[in-house]
């Protein structure tokens, strides 16, 4: 009788488990992820299995920087991002969502430096009546002195782009992860693909996408294509 007991006790904390890791791992598909850390924080409590707390941990990081960033505090936002990006993460969700920590760790940065600049957004205008220079004469001024200089601007390479790509995805930190040139956009912007190959599945050629980024040959501006 104690053993039956034992047994169906077993069974409960298995499917507990299981149905709190497959509902984090489809709030990760939304990019839920203060849903997504309190369901495998109650998969966690079932069974302390490795999985279970890589991704508590990293669904948590994400959660904070998300909700901090949304509130403009971006420096706190940072740290939370910078903790995720250094995590060593096993589970490909979990390097999913280092992946996510190494795109909004930038955009907090850079969050940061707009707000500064919204500061002194008065001594642009200010200087503009003194020099006595129309919005207008600075674009058509701007514009000539490009078209000096146009041919040395836009002379990035494709290998210059792909290492830029690689600089901003942390490839380095990641050597699973591959990078292929596509296509130029419409635009003239060179296009990435990132991706890893599945383990077993060399032969077949069975990839998973990481993500697409484009590259602005003139001003060598990385970003993500959607």
């Amino acid at each position: 009788m104690v053993v039956f007991l034992v047994l169906i006790a077993s069974g409960c904390v298995t499917r507990n488990y299981d149905s709190n890791m497959d509902l984090g791992k489809s709030q990760l598909n939304e990019e839920n992820y203060l849903e997504a850390q309190e369901a495998f924080e109650l998969a966690y409590k079932e069974a302390k299995t490795p999985e279970a707390k890589e991704l508590m941990d990293l669904s948590g990081f994400l959660a904070s920087g998300m909700k901090k960033y949304d509130e403009q505090d971006f420096d706190s936002a940072k740290r939370d991002f910078e903790e995720a990006t250094v995590y060593q993460a096993k589970y490909r969700e979990g390097k999913l969502m280092v992946s996510k920590a190494v795109e909004m760790h930038p955009v907090s940065d850079s969050s940061t430096i707009e707000a500064v600049e919204e500061n002194d957004e008065v001594e642009p205008a200010e200087k503009t009546a003194k020099d006595g220079y129309k919005e207008e004469d600075k674009v058509e001024m701007g514009n000539k002195g490009e078209e000096g200089s146009g041919d040395q601007v836009s002379t990035l390479s494709k290998s210059q782009a792909e290492k830029l790509v690689m600089d901003y995805v942390d490839m380095e930190n990641f050597p699973h992860l591959h990078i292929e040139y596509d296509h130029d956009a419409e635009k003239g912007d060179y296009i990435f693909h990132v991706f890893e190959v599945e383990e077993g599945s060399q032969q077949n050629g069975h990839t998973t996408t990481w993500g697409w980024y484009g590259v602005n040959k003139k001003t060598k501006e990385v970003y993500e294509v959607m």
